[in-house]
């Protein structure tokens, strides 16, 4: 008999998913660095674009406006003139003029720069450029020190991802994907499980003693008879103990 996923923690999953992702991306930003006239502002907006076309790409994907207080790329004040946003990239940057993200396609990299309410006041890298994050990196990486990319969490505050985290990059899946990881402390038994949308698990990735620290696992997509899985949605959920710490979704897409 195939093993099911708990049916209150799944059904629990599809809930939270409608709102948010557990991997969602979060820019953190420094209004005090950089080429910046955002330090004491009282709002802060990212302007920002996905790329699609290539790591070194132009803007494509645009979201946000130069200079309307609308709330689109809103930021939140964290206090000491930082800011930060959460975004499932390829909702947000769907949700632009520029109409929905192909299905298929990766973001390579999110360009961006930082402004305030009306578009007066604006915030660069020190070289007065617009900031990169690639997100071929895992986790993504920036090119300006200013800029801190990390991820959310669903139903609870924000966190580093330097704290227990758990997401896998790329997202859509194409041909293989990396899962990242991290354990506090030694476990005698890890176990990482993909389950289909009905619940089903149809793949066992991980499934014995590890101990704390992080951990990278690279798969790619097939199930536990060998054969590659097919397009859709799945959830992934770690393990510690025979306790479920974490449950994320993936899309496979290839």
């Amino acid at each position: 008999m195939k093993r099911l996923i708990p049916l209150i923690v799944f059904l629990n999953v599809c809930v939270l998913l409608v709102s948010a992702q557990q991997n969602d991306l979060r820019i953190t930003y420094y209004a005090n660095q950089g080429v910046s006239g955002l330090a004491g502002a009282s709002k802060v907006y990212m302007y920002s674009g996905a790329v699609t076309s290539s790591p070194t790409g132009a803007w494509e994907y645009i979201v946000g406006s130069p200079n309307l207080d609308n709330g689109i790329g809103l930021m939140t004040s964290q206090g000491n003139d930082t800011w930060s946003i959460c975004v499932d990239p390829f909702v947000y940057y769907s949700s632009g003029l520029s109409g929905p993200i192909p299905n298929g396609s990766t973001i390579y990299a999110i360009d961006m720069f930082f402004r305030n309410a009306n578009g007066t006041l604006f915030g660069y890298d020190f070289s007065n450029n617009y900031i990169i994050v690639d997100m071929t990196a895992n986790p993504p990486t920036s090119n300006f020190t200013g800029v801190i990319p990390g991820f959310c969490g669903v139903g609870e505050a924000e966190i580093e991802f330097k704290e227990f985290v758990m997401n896998n990059f790329p997202n859509p899946l194409k041909v293989n994907t990396l899962i990242t990881y991290n354990l506090k402390n030694n476990a005698s038994n890890v176990t990482i499980n993909v389950y289909d949308v009905i619940g089903q698990n149809v793949k066992t990735i991980v499934n014995e003693s590890q101990k704390a620290g992080v951990h990278k696992i690279n798969w790619n997509g097939d199930s536990n008879s060998g054969s590659l899985l097919k397009n859709g949605l799945y959830f992934y959920s770690l393990e510690i103990d025979g306790k479920v710490q974490r449950t994320n979704r993936m899309i496979i897409s290839r």
